[in-house]
């Protein structure tokens, strides 16, 4: 009987995965108990990994939170993707639908906990505000180009305008979590068409 054990991993594989375990975890532990709360001895029992992987990779919770941030940044951009090849539309109607979908996701949160811790930490808001900038450059390219045309260049300022309602509206999740959420998006999305048209 032959017995044929298991490729060795690399260490380049070894590497991504610890890295891959503990930003997951940071990013449980965010949704879950918040940035105040957040401790890297919790991140690493919840990855499996030990307090010297994560200096080794991240050397402080910033850093590791920062990783996190450029993931999740990630999340949301592919996200938002994938939902217009799921289900392909075109216009403005279907502009702001996948931009509220984009806000109404699961991940939002998870950044809106970041933006308050950022208030008091520099080096995170600094990292934060990069991401962020990024986050909304694509939203904006994306919602501009399932418009058609519909918004134009000089309207880029009615555009911000409608990101800005959508994250304000999400927000309202931190305190009343997802009820009447999609109801208040019926109402307020008219008003945005009106707005942009």
């Amino acid at each position: 009987m032959t017995v044929t054990s298991a490729p060795r991993r690399t260490q380049h594989e070894r590497r991504d995965a610890s890295r891959t375990a503990l930003i997951g975890a940071t990013l449980e532990l965010l949704d879950e108990v918040g940035y105040a709360n957040l401790s890297v001895a919790d991140i690493c029992e919840r990855a499996g990994r030990s307090v010297g992987t994560h200096l080794h990779h991240f050397g402080t919770k910033s850093a590791l939170v920062a990783a996190a941030v450029d993931h999740l940044a990630d999340v949301r951009i592919t996200a938002m993707r994938a939902e217009l090849v799921e289900h392909p539309r075109s216009g403005l109607d279907a502009a702001l639908d996948i931009g509220w979908s984009f806000y109404r996701g699961p991940t939002f949160l998870v950044a809106l906990e970041l933006w308050n811790a950022a208030r008091t930490d520099p080096e995170l808001r600094d990292h934060l505000l990069r991401v962020e900038e990024n986050i909304d450059r694509e939203a904006l390219a994306l919602m501009s180009e399932l418009a058609s045309g519909a918004v134009g260049e000089e309207d880029i300022r009615g555009t911000r305008f409608a990101v800005a309602s959508m994250r304000g509206l999400a927000m309202r999740r931190a305190l009343y979590g997802d009820t009447g959420i999609d109801y208040a998006w019926t109402q307020m999305k008219p008003l945005l068409l009106k707005a942009l048209s």
